[in-house]
């Protein structure tokens, strides 16, 4: 996937029209990592970094089953940009350059960012994270609305108390589960994840005992069961991705 991934945490933000975050996941062959990072990033740098160029990002996942794969796809794109397909010279590029480094490229999936319910503490100027946590959650059919509604106020609680937080988050399109919601968590370094007075800047913003009622309206709100929320952390390759801007 990503988005946001995600990324996906530095995404551009489209103001008139959804922004639309196509990814796909990548197994690279045996020893062959840091080839398809080198020339991935050699195919970015040549058709993927200048102004007006479709961008591309570039992540690698850091733990869990999926550890080590990476995830390669398209930010900042409203759906009208897919009306013009990828130059074939880019396409001959990588099935030349890039392919042989990889075992299995999966299926593209379509995610939609939601500008309504992330947040950006730290300025549109900063530079992009070195990491994201991704948090995959599946919300029960019918319960869009309500997952929405709390994410609201997670964001509320951070424009009140002006952190310098990033967050961002998705709803799976296409591709997928589309009851899939993704809440991607940028961050620079590992300490900057100690952060354990949130519920009480949630309590100051939203009233005594109000953190109770939202664990309580997220657990209604969200599929049971192993197997239906998962988390991972991701590694940003900037080499392998389009400049932010």
């Amino acid at each position: 996937m990503l988005i946001i991934l995600m990324t996906v945490s530095t995404f551009i933000i489209a103001q008139e029209s959804p922004t639309i975050i196509r990814a796909r996941y990548i197994t690279v062959k045996d020893g062959m990592s840091e080839r398809f990072i080198e020339t991935a990033g050699k195919k970015t740098k040549k058709y993927n970094s200048k102004e007006g160029s479709r961008k591309f990002f570039t992540w690698q996942i850091i733990d869990g089953p999926r550890q080590g794969q990476f995830v390669r796809g398209i930010r900042g794109t409203t759906w009208s940009d897919f009306d013009t397909p990828i130059d074939q010279k880019q396409r001959d590029y990588w099935q030349k350059n890039v392919s042989p480094n990889v075992e299995k490229a999966g299926n593209m999936e379509t995610w939609r960012y939601y500008p309504e319910l992330s947040y950006n503490g730290r300025g549109e100027n900063a530079p992009a994270s070195n990491f994201a946590r991704q948090w995959f959650i599946t919300v029960k059919p019918g319960m869009d609305s309500k997952y929405m509604d709390l994410r609201r106020k997670i964001k509320e609680v951070h424009e009140a108390k002006k952190t310098d937080r990033y967050f961002a988050v998705y709803r799976q399109l296409s591709g997928g589960d589309r009851n899939t919601w993704l809440y991607s968590s940028g961050f620079y370094k590992w300490e900057d994840l100690n952060v354990s007075n949130f519920v009480s800047m949630y309590e100051e913003v939203h009233g005594k005992g109000s953190w109770d009622d939202f664990t309580k309206n997220l657990n209604d709100a969200l599929v049971e069961g192993s197997g239906a929320h998962w988390a991972e952390y991701w590694r940003y390759l900037k080499e392998a991705s389009s400049p932010l801007r």
